[in-house]
C-alpha cells in the first residue's frame, strides 16, 4: 500500500500535521468499519473517515485549510488573539504560551488542556468554522490560567471542590461561547437555547444541585449526577428535537446551555462594559444577573440562597 505523509511543520506555538494514507477501497472501508463491529464504539467516527475517503471534495477542502494554515500562522494567531482579548480581563497575560496541535486523524475533536488546544481539522465543514471555534479554545487557554491564579487558592473539601468545578466549567464555557455561537450554532442548535420549557428544566436541576451539594451527603449527590449526566443530555436532545439528524450532537447541559443566555442576557441588558465586569468579577455573576432581570429574560431570576452559595465558593 502506498503511504503519503507530510511532515509536521511549526511557526512559533502553532504546529500543522497531515496524514494521508491511500489503498485498495475495500482494505480503507474495512478498516473504518473494525471498531463498530469489533468494540461496537465509533463515536460518529466510522461516517466521518468513510466520507472522507470517498469524497474527493472533502478531502480537498481539508488540504486548502492545511495550506492556508501554513500560509497565514502569524495573522491567523494574532486575528484569535485579538478576538479573544475583548473578552478577558485587562490583566490576562497574553504572552502566555499556548500550543496549538492542528490535526487530521477524525478521532480527538477539539478541546483546550492546560497550555495547549487540540483541534481536529477534519471535523470542520469550513475554514471560517475552525477559526471561530480555535478563539473558542483559546480563549479557555488564556482565561483558565487567570482564573486559577484569582480563585483556586481557597481550601475546599469534596462537595465544595465538585461545586467550584462545576462554576469554573459554566463561567468558561459561558464567556468562550459568545466567540463561536453565532458563526458556528446551526439554527436548530440556536433554537434549543431559546426554547423556555428546555432552560427551565435545566434551570431547575441547576438550583436543585447546588443546593444538594450543600447538604449532608455531597458525595452521593455527585455519584448520582455524575452517573447518568451524559445519558441525560442526549434525551434531551431527542425530547425538544425527536427526529433531527444531528440530535447527537446536540447535548443540552447546564454549562452551556444556561451560561450562555446569562452572559448574553446581561451584555444585551447593559453592553460590553458589565459584561467585561462579570468577566473580571466571576463571583458577582449570579448578582449582577438578578440586578439586571426582567421578566422577557428567558433563566428565571436566581433564588437568593443560590447567589450566595456562588459567591462563597470563591
Amino acid at each position: 500500500m502506498k503511504n503519503e505523509k507530510t511532515n509536521p511543520e511549526s511557526a512559533g506555538n502553532v504546529r500543522t500535521q497531515f496524514n494521508e494514507s491511500k489503498g485498495k477501497e475495500a482494505y480503507r472501508v474495512a478498516f473504518t468499519l473494525l471498531s463498530d463491529y469489533c468494540i461496537g464504539m465509533t463515536g460518529g467516527m466510522t461516517n466521518i473517515w468513510v466520507a472522507y475517503w470517498n469524497n474527493h471534495e472533502f478531502r480537498s477542502h481539508i488540504t486548502d485549510a492545511i495550506i492556508e494554515l501554513n500560509a497565514n500562522k502569524k495573522e491567523i494567531i494574532e486575528s484569535v488573539k485579538s478576538a479573544c482579548k475583548v473578552l478577558l480581563p485587562d490583566n490576562v497575560d497574553m504572552d502566555t504560551e499556548v500550543n496549538i496541535h492542528i490535526i487530521a486523524d477524525g478521532n480527538r475533536g477539539y478541546f483546550q488542556f492546560g497550555n495547549n488546544v487540540m483541534m481536529d481539522i477534519i471535523y470542520f465543514d469550513d475554514f471560517s468554522e475552525f477559526l471561530y471555534t480555535l478563539k473558542h479554545e483559546m480563549h479557555h487557554a488564556y482565561y483558565r490560567k487567570w482564573f486559577a491564579e484569582k480563585t483556586s487558592n481557597k481550601e475546599r473539601n469534596e462537595g465544595e471542590d465538585y461545586l467550584y468545578q462545576c462554576q469554573e466549567s459554566f463561567i468558561f464555557e459561558g464567556i468562550a461561547q459568545r466567540l463561536d455561537f453565532d458563526a458556528t450554532y446551526s439554527n436548530e442548535h440556536k433554537q434549543m437555547f431559546a426554547n423556555k420549557e428546555l432552560i427551565t428544566e435545566l434551570f431547575d436541576e441547576w438550583i436543585t444541585l447546588f443546593r444538594a451539594l450543600k447538604g449532608d451527603s455531597p458525595q452521593t449527590v455527585i455519584e448520582m449526577y455524575q452517573e447518568n449526566e451524559y445519558e441525560r443530555a442526549i434525551e434531551r436532545g431527542k425530547k425538544y428535537y425527536p427526529g433531527k439528524n444531528e440530535t447527537h450532537h446536540i447535548r443540552p447541559d447546564i454549562q452551556y446551555f444556561l451560561s450562555y443566555n446569562i452572559y448574553n442576557s446581561i451584555f444585551e441588558a447593559a453592553g460590553q462594559e458589565k459584561l467585561k465586569y462579570v468577566i473580571e468579577n466571576p463571583d458577582k455573576l449570579l448578582l449582577i444577573y438578578n440586578e439586571l432581570h426582567i421578566d422577557s429574560m428567558i433563566v428565571p431570576r436566581i433564588p437568593d440562597d443560590i447567589v450566595r452559595i456562588w459567591q462563597e465558593s470563591f
